[in-house]
């Protein structure tokens, strides 16, 4: 008799009992046995994967038979974050917390902690942030991070955090940390300034522009000097707009563009001398036949 009779079909009922999920498992297992008896780092590839189901199975597999090997689980827990899969991460970060001593690991390990209530709470319809529960969780872990420590892209990262989370001075302390550390400086000074600027804050704003004014070739930061000027002016601070362009003002005094501008700001302050300094040296300039 053969083995099929009645419709009841072996092959069929041995794939029912053995499924497509029980098999990808059992393979991933196969997989792992064989990296530990062939001495390979299957972690390094695990940590350079893109995260799908064989990369997580196959991280899962791994970490079961190398529980510390924190450095996967903190990779895993970063892809786990970016997919919302937050229960997931919080396990492997809770993992790295209990059991890590390395400093670096430690580091880390905060900073996941302050990504996953953060990329949850972006998740979250704005006008229903203000006084979730995430957002506070969210705050309370930021407050944990220290920027210092965090790579160049964590650090971007950090700072934009901030500012979506209304911590304006830990912004632009991140934004001084990156011209410090990437170059060039005067684009984290602006965009500092711009920060403070979009608050109100105006004079230190105006710094911000003159730092980034400074961090860039004599002359070539016309429009940042022009910015800070312009910025104190529209904050109500014309007289200190003038002491700033006093200052400064030997940099570009071949500059006709400029040199209008710091006239006109004069004149609308009712500074009548420093309009008068102004447009003698822009006349000078005129007769010089400097064009620009």
């Amino acid at each position: 008799m053969g083995s099929t009779s009645y419709g009841y079909n072996v092959d069929n009922e041995r794939r029912r009992v053995i499924g497509l999920t029980e098999l990808a498992a059992l393979g991933a297992l196969v997989a792992v046995v064989c990296w530990l008896v062939f001495p390979r780092d299957l972690s390094d590839t695990l940590r350079n994967a893109d995260l799908d189901a064989v990369t997580l199975s196959y991280s899962s597999a791994w970490l079961k038979a190398k529980p510390d090997d924190h450095e996967l689980r903190l990779v895993l827990a970063r892809d786990l974050i970016e997919l919302g899969r937050f229960e997931e991460a919080d396990d492997q970060l809770d993992y790295v917390a209990a059991n890590a001593s390395e400093l670096a690991l430690i580091d880390e390990q905060r900073w996941l902690r302050a990504r996953l209530p953060f990329v949850a709470l972006m998740a979250v319809t704005p006008g229903d942030r203000q006084g979730s529960p995430v957002g506070a969780r969210a705050r309370v872990e930021f407050a944990k991070v220290r920027p210092e420590r965090l790579e160049d892209a964590q650090l971007k990262q950090y700072a934009e955090m901030a500012l979506l989370l209304g911590s304006l001075e830990q912004a632009v302390a991140a934004y001084d940390l990156l011209a410090a550390r990437v170059p060039p400086a005067s684009q984290w000074h602006r965009k500092s300034g711009d920060a403070l600027l979009a608050r109100g804050r105006y004079a230190r704003a105006s710094e911000q522009y003159i730092l980034a004014m400074r961090a860039q070739p004599e002359g070539a930061g016309r429009d940042d000097f022009l910015k800070a000027v312009a910025t104190l002016q529209a904050g109500g601070l014309s007289g200190l707009a003038l002491d700033v362009a006093a200052r400064w003002e030997g940099i570009f005094l071949d500059d006709p563009e400029v040199l209008y501008r710091l006239m006109n700001l004069a004149r609308a302050a009712g500074d009548g001398v420093r309009a008068q300094h102004y447009a003698v040296l822009l006349l000078r300039l005129r007769q010089d036949g400097v064009t620009r």
